[in-house]
């Protein structure tokens, strides 16, 4: 009992974790979904543990796919997210009002389904439950984006069991909210939004306390002459096929950036690279061409500046 009494102040935690994050990373989505998972905690001030259950299951999926499919500002303070703070407030008055009236009960809630694996605290809830996932699910295949359905689960999870109606409400979605946030921030700071390959940021971070390695450039010359639209789209194709070849591998000022262990290791790879490369053509607006290229490597001397400036001058 102490350990589900604990998951709602854990739950409370990272709401706060996770609002904070949303709001300095400003992922406005997440900021006002975890807003109304702090507002769903009200009514369990003002009523009792079980009368706030059957409101906020019946409210949270509405509430939660209302803030999922409408559109929603970059900036969290701009007009355009007016409704959403409006659809909180509306819903923390609902659960200060519903839950301590004595008409919003259990029985007005339930057509006594028997459903198999769950034990729904609602059984209108649950029916919101799958029909907005169903919804969720949609989405989540259309946008090729699956965090939203993740969470919504994560929300809901409590009032799938009747084994959790003597606790308050806890949920997991803030938890993996935080994850995300934090995930993304990594990617961001340490990946190339481009290609998706480690930029010079995580180089330096990888190369951190190595005295010896090898490091290699690949260069292609005719990235300095082509526009910037058909730059972006050779720079995907070449990471491509580079994410399939097993080495360490960055991507700096349109270079790539290899380290290797070994003189040895180096010879291997950068020989099958080399021949990869000349036997693959890449298309361009339905023409096929074959970029010229150098791979150029030595011995880890001074620093990454110094290496790199030192294989640049060799082009």
């Amino acid at each position: 009992m102490f350990f589900l009494d604990f998951l709602t102040y854990f739950s409370l935690i990272f709401e706060f974790l996770a609002l904070f994050l949303a709001f300095y990373f400003k992922n406005t989505r997440i900021f006002f979904i975890t807003l109304a998972l702090l507002v769903l905690h009200l009514p369990y001030f003002f009523s009792s543990v079980f009368q706030a259950h059957l409101f906020v299951s019946l409210f949270l999926p509405l509430i939660f796919i209302l803030l999922c499919v409408k559109k929603i500002s970059n900036n969290i303070l701009e007009k355009a997210n007016i409704s959403s703070f409006a659809i909180i407030i509306f819903i923390g008055i609902l659960g200060f009002i519903l839950p301590n009236n004595t008409n919003f009960n259990a029985s007005s809630l339930d057509f006594h389904l028997n459903i198999p694996f769950f034990s729904p605290i609602s059984d209108l809830a649950f029916l919101f439950f799958v029909i907005f996932g169903l919804v969720l699910i949609i989405q989540s295949f259309k946008r090729k984006e699956y965090f939203l359905l993740l969470a919504f689960i994560s929300a809901n999870f409590q009032f799938l069991f009747d084994f959790f109606c003597s606790v308050k409400y806890f949920e997991f979605a803030s938890l993996f909210f935080c994850f995300l946030i934090l995930h993304k921030s990594y990617k961001i700071l340490f990946f190339d939004p481009l290609t998706k390959l480690p930029n010079e940021k995580k180089l330096i971070h990888y190369i951190k306390g190595k005295n010896h390695y090898i490091i290699a450039l690949l260069h292609f010359s005719e990235l300095e002459y082509t526009q910037e639209s058909y730059t972006k789209l050779i720079l995907k194709q070449i990471a491509k096929i580079l994410k399939r070849f097993k080495a360490k591998i960055f991507i700096q000022n349109n270079d790539f950036v290899l380290i290797f262990n070994d003189n040895n290791e180096a010879l291997r790879h950068l020989g099958f690279l080399e021949s990869l490369l000349k036997n693959t053509e890449f298309k361009l607006e339905n023409e096929s061409f074959k970029p010229e290229f150098k791979i150029i490597w030595k011995k880890k001397e001074g620093n990454l500046t110094q290496d790199l400036e030192s294989l640049r001058a060799k082009l």
